[in-house]
């Protein structure tokens, strides 16, 4: 009777020893790695068509608590708001850089943005 009760105990250690083992990557993650950048629709359009007004950047953070609560921006409307300011129509040639911090999945996420692109103008605005 004392060893079928020992051999259950080292059953349960080591299912909790491999329920430890993989969820290892969810505890606790730091990431930095280029966003996502949107290749799929392409246009074939010429500087003829738009001026070319600048580059514009911006940056931001995002934070999520318990996958319900989420606070930050958002990094194409950060870059359309400025291309705006500077008198454009729109932005091309975006990109983003994305610094993750995560403890327990999705406990507590932290994500930093840097978005740049470029401003431009087109030359047939309005007709």
């Amino acid at each position: 009777m004392q060893i079928h009760r020992q051999i259950k105990l080292a059953a349960r250690l080591g299912v909790i020893a491999l329920a430890i083992l993989s969820l290892s990557a969810c505890i606790y993650t730091n990431v930095r790695a280029p966003g996502m950048q949107n290749f799929d629709t392409r246009y074939t359009i010429t500087t003829a068509d738009f001026t070319i007004l600048g580059t514009v950047e911006a940056e931001g953070e995002v934070t999520t608590i318990l996958g319900l609560v989420a606070t930050g921006g958002n990094g194409y409307s950060a870059l359309y708001a400025k291309a705006k300011a500077l008198g454009g129509d729109e932005i091309i040639n975006y990109s983003f850089d994305i610094d993750a911090y995560t403890i327990l999945l999705f406990v507590y996420n932290k994500g930093t943005w840097k978005a740049r692109a470029t401003a431009i103008k087109y030359k047939n605005a309005g007709s």
